[in-house]
């Protein structure tokens, strides 16, 4: 349901300031005088339910003037679910549910409404109340979900109709003249508890800036180059399709202007690649006669002047037209396009002698950007979930190449407010459907254990502490007595694995063995309690440290002797000793089950010579898990590999990504944040820049360049940045640092540590 808000009211001057706080259900933008003031609120859950504050006084003056709101909410009631449901009953009651889904599932709802209070006094005209008017926009309507790709997994924002016969075009100028406006009334009766918990939205606004749409690529309708620079006319009685392209992805509210053509109906297709005749994609620039599929919005034009617009932001690397026009011509007047997103400002930069490299480094920060917005997500166009696992590598990237922490910081206290069966936090948080896997649980322990690394803000953890504690209680439940984890009931998620070029199902990765233990999600089980007994020694209880640790002291003896294959001189991922994967050699490593010599000598077996495959007989990781395979090499002083293993990310660059993707070889998203780790290892592994003790408090400058013999690159830090510039010629290492002066730190290179005792350091140094 679509619904406007508006007051009219009369003022007699302006002060300097006019605060004013807003918030709705779901979601709303705000206008002043038919100027678009900001939107929200910042997505969370009813529990924390967000408001904005605005200063409107930039947009009022003297005499008349009118405020309006556009509010929406497309989300179905969530369905009830019995703590006695099995997760198949449970599975079954949510898909009944998301069949009639028009709401991105991100997105929870109590139910509709709009708020808007003065934050002074003397300007309670402003507030809600019956000096308010509503109404419904019928012409404004959206589709279930399931229309936009029954085949996949889609819950995004929904495919939206606007039907300008059916649209009051009057509701925000300065008079109306519709008759469909009626008294707002409250939401609440008298005495009825709010179910919306409100607390200030944490964020800024998300930005709304006007960029170049793009070209046409492709066209039956001659003459057509000329849009979006120019007009295009449409004849009469005709079908046409004008595809545009951008040079890269992006996240933008599209809105196009048309004139004439009344009962011309537009289609707009947002894809992200294009597509053959067998649904497969090719180099993403390539278009012939390729297809574009993807979300589509519908437009149905009325002969006037007309902007249409959808309420929620799209995600395209092309766009298409599909236009019928009835008795009369349509003029396409324009298509403009306002980038969104979360405003991180880049402040890291990464240049080096390798062309390759410097690409890397700029789609994976273009993949971050186009993924973040309120919250992190995993998809901008497939899921625009915060899943925990995607969301910790994010962040990373967010510490080092912005500096800006918040939108890190809602991350953390999203999932740690989130509670289900009895302990673990939600997979994805917020959202309307609830997503159970387990060592996603974990990987928030992680997520504050690098926040305890790389932030010097204690509050964030000493919050979020009680958290830690309940999910490792809630996993000390399946340890069994032979020291390993048995098969909890819940999706067990580590990673995609394909074999063979198909993906395994979930119940053949992780694997269990005939007395349903595996070695895998013991292993993260030893790196969550290793982890927070970190946190507990630091910031909470040593005496729980110390169990944290004997305990993980004997889940390492465990899996040293039920998982470790002298033979193959690998650990396995379950005790049968069957499976083999680069996951949990990656992860035996990674928490000191496997001994330094042997470390180095797995990562011979599990690796081959081109980037992160692996050999034959070894289950690979994907984009996403490699960053634990990097962290292994890194573990183990073998960071020098990294840049040889980038050689993946080298390939997909050949078939022109502008985002990456989310898995190898026919990839369901091109626009996939997991995998965009290496922003932030080119500058903490081959820059070397990295925090050397928690809260950053000293800096340590270990550079691993591999071939190169040019790099300038910075890494933001919460003191500030640091610059490196580094030479290699004739056989030397030229390197200059510059840090803040409240950062000390150290520079490594071959092993030795040279103390950086100025903030701008010169070294020569032997190659």
């Amino acid at each position: 349901m679509v619904l406007r808000f508006r007051r009219e009211l009369e003022l007699t001057r302006v002060d300097k300031h006019v605060p004013v706080l807003v918030s709705a259900d779901n979601r709303f933008i705000l206008y002043v005088n038919g100027q678009r003031v900001g939107a929200g609120p910042t997505q969370s859950d009813l529990q924390h339910w967000r408001y904005e504050r605005f200063d409107l006084a930039p947009y009022l003056h003297k005499g008349r003037n009118v405020l309006a709101a556009e509010v929406w909410n497309f989300v179905q009631p969530p369905p009830a679910l019995s703590p006695d449901m099995t997760e198949a009953q449970r599975r079954t009651a949510l898909a009944k549910v998301q069949g009639k889904q028009s709401g991105r599932a991100a997105q929870v709802s109590a139910g509709s409404g709009f708020a808007l209070a003065a934050v002074l006094d003397q300007h309670r005209d402003f507030d809600t109340n019956h000096d308010w008017k509503v109404m419904i926009e019928r012409g404004h309507t959206a589709s279930p979900l399931l229309q936009v790709w029954p085949s996949s997994y889609y819950v995004a924002g929904a495919p939206e109709s606007i039907d300008a016969t059916a649209i009051d075009w009057t509701w925000n100028a300065p008079v109306s003249s519709g008759n469909s406006w009626v008294t707002a009334m409250p939401v609440l009766k008298p005495g009825e508890s709010s179910p919306w918990s409100l607390s200030p939205s944490p964020l800024p606004q998300m930005r709304f800036d006007k960029v170049g749409s793009g070209w046409v690529a492709r066209s039956d309708l001659p003459g057509a180059e000329v849009f979006p620079k120019a007009p295009l006319s449409i004849p009469a009685q005709s079908h046409v399709k004008v595809l545009i392209q951008r040079d890269a992805m992006i996240s933008a509210y599209p809105e196009l202007t048309v004139s004439g053509g009344g009962g011309a109906r537009i289609k707009v297709t947002y894809a992200e690649a294009l597509y053959d005749d067998k649904g497969q994609k090719g180099i993403r620039d390539e278009v012939g006669d390729r297809k574009a599929r993807g979300l589509i919005d519908t437009f149905i034009a009325d002969g006037g002047l007309r902007t249409f617009a959808p309420l929620w932001w799209r995600t395209w690397r092309f766009l298409e037209l599909d236009i019928q026009t009835a008795q009369e011509p349509l003029q396409l007047e324009a298509l403009r396009t306002f980038e969104t997103g979360y405003p991180f400002e880049q402040k890291a930069r990464f240049q080096s002698d390798d062309a390759e490299l410097n690409r890397i480094w700029q789609v994976g920060w273009r993949t971050a950007r186009v993924d973040a917005h309120e919250t992190y997500m995993d998809s901008s166009f497939w899921e625009q979930l915060q899943y925990v696992g995607d969301t910790r590598l994010q962040i990373l990237i967010s510490y080092a190449v912005s500096g800006d922490p918040r939108l890190a910081v809602q991350a953390l206290d999203a999932f740690g407010s989130s509670h289900v069966d009895g302990g673990l936090t939600e997979a994805a948080y917020p959202s309307s459907l609830s997503n159970i896997i387990p060592p996603f649980s974990l990987l928030w322990i992680s997520m504050l254990h690098d926040f305890w690394m790389q932030q010097p803000d204690k509050s964030v953890l000493i919050r979020n502490l009680g958290r830690t504690r309940e999910i490792l209680d809630w996993y000390s439940q399946y340890l069994q007595p032979s020291g390993l984890l048995r098969r909890n009931p819940h999706w067990n998620f580590i990673d995609w694995v394909k074999q063979a070029g198909r993906l395994l199902p979930r119940d053949r990765f992780p694997s269990f063995d005939a007395n349903e233990e595996s070695c895998l999600t013991t292993l993260s089980y030893l790196g969550g309690l290793q982890q927070a007994a970190e946190l507990e020694q630091a910031i909470g209880d040593p005496q729980r440290a110390q169990q944290y640790l004997t305990r993980a002291n004997s889940i390492r003896d465990a899996l040293r002797a039920q998982c470790w294959d002298s033979q193959r001189g690998l650990f396995a991922d379950d005790p049968s000793r069957q499976i083999f994967s680069q996951h949990a050699n990656a992860l035996a490593i990674l928490y000191d089950v496997a001994s330094k010599d042997e470390a180095r000598e797995i990562l011979g077996r599990i690796t081959s010579t081109r980037g992160i495959e692996a050999p034959e007989g070894i289950l690979p990781v994907s984009y996403y898990f490699a960053w634990y395979l990097i962290r292994a090499y890194e573990h183990v002083g073998l960071a020098d590999h990294y840049v040889d293993l980038l050689a993946t990310w080298r390939d997909l660059l050949k078939l022109k990504f502008t985002t990456w993707p989310e898995e190898p070889g026919s990839t369901r998203s091109d626009t996939h944040a997991w995998s965009a780790h290496p922003t932030a290892d080119l500058l903490g592994i081959v820059a070397g820049i990295q925090p050397a003790t928690p809260g950053y408090s000293k800096v340590r400058i270990s550079p691993h360049l591999g071939a190169l013999t040019s790099l300038d690159a910075s890494a933001q830090t919460p003191h500030g940045e640091v610059l490196v510039s580094y030479r290699v010629r004739d056989g030397k290492l030229t390197a200059k640092v510059r840090r803040p002066a409240a950062l000390p730190g150290v520079f490594v290179w071959n092993g030795r540590e040279y103390p950086l005792a100025r903030t701008v350091t010169r070294l020569s140094l032997d190659r």
